[in-house]
This record gives C-alpha cells, sequence and structure tokens, in this order.
C-alpha cells in the first residue's frame, strides 16, 4: 500500500485526509451524545485545521508545479503529510484522556509539518521563471496564515483561554478561505472553458485582490469586534460572489455534473457572506455563518475538486455517477440542515445533520480510497 501512495503527493495525502475526516467526524459525533461535556473549543479549531489541509497539499503539489513550471521532485511528502497526520491524531488522542502537554505536542506537530511545506512552496516559487506567479503568491499568502492559526492553536493549548476563537478566525478567513478562493478564481474558469463552448474566460486579478482584502478585513473586524466593517466586508463580499457566480455560468454549468458541482459549490459564498453580514448588522445568527463556509461551501467544494483531481490523476473518466451526484447533493442538504440548527435554534437538528455527513462522507471515501490505492486505470505513471 505504501508503495502506492508514495508514487505521487496527492496520492499520500487525499489518502490521509479522507482518514482524518472519518476521525475527525465520528469523534465529533460521539461528542454529540454528551451535549453537557463537548469540547466546543476543541471542534472550533480542529475541524478546520484537521479536515483540509492535507486535501489543500495534495492539491498545491499535484497542480502547483504546472502553474509555475517549475520541477518539482517532492522528496519529503511521506514526512510531512505524516507528520501533520499523527499531530491531529495526537491532539484527539491528548483531549480524550486529559494530557495537556501531549495536547501542545500535537498542535507542535502540525505547525512544524506546515512550516515545512510552506517554505517548501515558497522555494518553488522562488525558483519559477513563470511570467505570472500571483496565484502562486496568493497562495503562498493563504498558507503563512495557516502558520500562524496553528502558533495561535498552540498557544492555546499551552493555556491561553480566549487563544481558541483567534485560531478559528484565523484558520477560516485568514488560511482556508484565501486558498480557497485562489484556487477557484484560477480553475473554475479554466474547467468552465473546457467544457462549456464558446466560453469567455473571466478572472481579472482585481477580483482575487478584493476577495483577498476582504478576508483580512474579516479577519481584524472578527478579532478586534468592529462589527460595523464585518457588515459592509461581507455585505460587498456577497454581491460579489453573486455577480461572479453569474458571469462563471452556474446556469450553463448544470450541463455538466462535475462542473456543475463547482459552480454550485461556490454558489455557498453568497449564502455565507449574506449570514456574516446580518450578523453584524446585529441579527443573531449563532454559528450559522461559520457551518455555511466550513460545510456548505469548502465541505462541498472539497468534494468536487478533490473527485475530479482523483478522477483525472488515476486515468479515469471525468463523469459524474448517479451515486456521487446524489451524495453530492445530500451534503448541501445536510449543511443546510445545520445552518437552520443555528438560526432556529434547533439541537436536535445538529445531530440529524452530523450523522447525515458522516454517513454521505464515509460513502465518498469509498468511492475516493481505490484510486490512491491502485494503479491508474489507463496504465500511466501517475
Amino acid at each position: 500500500m505504501m508503495k502506492r501512495l508514495a508514487i505521487a503527493p496527492h496520492r499520500l495525502y487525499f489518502f490521509l485526509g479522507t482518514l482524518l475526516i472519518l476521525v475527525l467526524f465520528f469523534w465529533w459525533w460521539m461528542q454529540l451524545q454528551h451535549p453537557a461535556t463537548m469540547p466546543i473549543p476543541l471542534h472550533a479549531m480542529l475541524m478546520p485545521l484537521g479536515v483540509f489541509p492535507l486535501f489543500i497539499l495534495g492539491f498545491t503539489f499535484t497542480a502547483g508545479p504546472k502553474w509555475l513550471s517549475v520541477e518539482s521532485k517532492d522528496q519529503y511528502f511521506l514526512l510531512h503529510g505524516g507528520t501533520y497526520f499523527f499531530g491531529v491524531l495526537t491532539v484527539i488522542l491528548a483531549s480524550g484522556i486529559g494530557l495537556g502537554p501531549l495536547r501542545s505536542s500535537g498542535f507542535a506537530l502540525m505547525l512544524s509539518a506546515w512550516c515545512a511545506v510552506t517554505w517548501r512552496w515558497a522555494r518553488l516559487l522562488i525558483r519559477s521563471n513563470a511570467v505570472d506567479k500571483k496565484h502562486g503568491f496568493a497562495l503562498l499568502l493563504g498558507m503563512c496564515g495557516g502558520v500562524l492559526s496553528l502558533i495561535v492553536g498552540l498557544l492555546w493549548s499551552m493555556g491561553w483561554g480566549a487563544g481558541w476563537q483567534y485560531a478559528r478566525h484565523l484558520a477560516l478567513f485568514g488560511f482556508l478561505l484565501p486558498i480557497f478562493l485562489t484556487v477557484c478564481h484560477r480553475m473554475l474558469p479554466f474547467f468552465s472553458g473546457n467544457v462549456l463552448k464558446p466560453y469567455v474566460v473571466w478572472r481579472p486579478y482585481t477580483l482575487l485582490g478584493g476577495w483577498l482584502l476582504g478576508c483580512y478585513l474579516l479577519v481584524l473586524s472578527g478579532s478586534c469586534g468592529f462589527v460595523g466593517l464585518q457588515a459592509l466586508t461581507a455585505s460587498m463580499l456577497s454581491l460579489s460572489f453573486l455577480y461572479t457566480s453569474w458571469r462563471w455560468g452556474i446556469i450553463r454549468s448544470l450541463q455538466n455534473r462535475l462542473l456543475a458541482m463547482l459552480h454550485l459549490s461556490f454558489a455557498w459564498l453568497i449564502i455565507v457572506f449574506a449570514i456574516v453580514a446580518l450578523d453584524g448588522f446585529g441579527f443573531h445568527m449563532g454559528s450559522a455563518a461559520t457551518h455555511a463556509l466550513a460545510l456548505g461551501f469548502m465541505g462541498t467544494m472539497l468534494v468536487g475538486f478533490v473527485s475530479r483531481v482523483s478522477y483525472g490523476h488515476s486515468g479515469r473518466p471525468l463523469q459524474v455517477s448517479q451515486a456521487l451526484w446524489i451524495l453530492y447533493l445530500g451534503l448541501h442538504v445536510s449543511a443546510a440542515l445545520r445552518i437552520f440548527a443555528s438560526i432556529l435554534s434547533m439541537p436536535e437538528l445538529v445531530l440529524v445533520s452530523a450523522t447525515a455527513w458522516l454517513l454521505l462522507m464515509a460513502c465518498w471515501i469509498a468511492m475516493m480510497v481505490p484510486m490512491y490505492l491502485k494503479a491508474r486505470a489507463d496504465g500511466q505513471p501517475g
């Protein structure tokens, strides 16, 4: 098995990422059986920092070198991926048995691995002679946000009680969202242009720059309590995503299910930032915005992108089966249930949503994992 996983970075990173999804969502599902003792701070940090980073690395070190037109012989992805993976497991184990120092060790492992991959990406950028490296630098900026969020998470594990709120905010708006937006800005118009004919590729860098500025304004407003700035920034972002979704052709994308998966997930951003804006304007939305972002947008987009990369790099047709399509739509419903649970203060819906999410993701993982453990279907290397 390890021989197959060592063939290409995306195989190992995606494989470990799928294992962490199962571990983390099952761990949280078990916590929901005992509402009075749920470790909310740990959940708020560990879900975004545990679920998404390994998938980001799998995509970055598969597609990224092509963006930069640079040769990439990754000799350390087994070490980096394994270190991050065991760091997350260590945090969960330590929290279960109540060992604070061991939990800090887990965060330290995650931080060390992420610093290593961030430095490696920076070195690829330095080596690259590509004319356009804007997306590469945007990715690096997001990865540096990941370093900051993990540092704050480590400080929380060492006794800074309020640190988890800053770590969560940094993880979502200073780390993950900038990276997701950078990838969407580059890849959604590209994929759409390959499928939809005729199609005019539209992805101005001013658009990406505005999105990234909005992310960091939200980090500032959320950390400092500037609710007016939060409401204004989120309103502008929501309108921007509405226009972009239309301009990129969300309606036409429904002609192709694999493309539609990416566009439908992107459309969640309209809802996400409408909720953030309402919260800033004084409407109590609970954790609806956080779950709309993490489950509605990031969770479903992860399934869309990873499915596409997995099919493409395993030599399989880029086609969505009926089972995958139903599963994907089910994730949207599950995310919506979690949002309604927050807005309507209906805790019973939380368990329903978590159960559905766990089962649906388990089915998706069962579809994906064999591709990482077997040779390519077309006999090509990789």
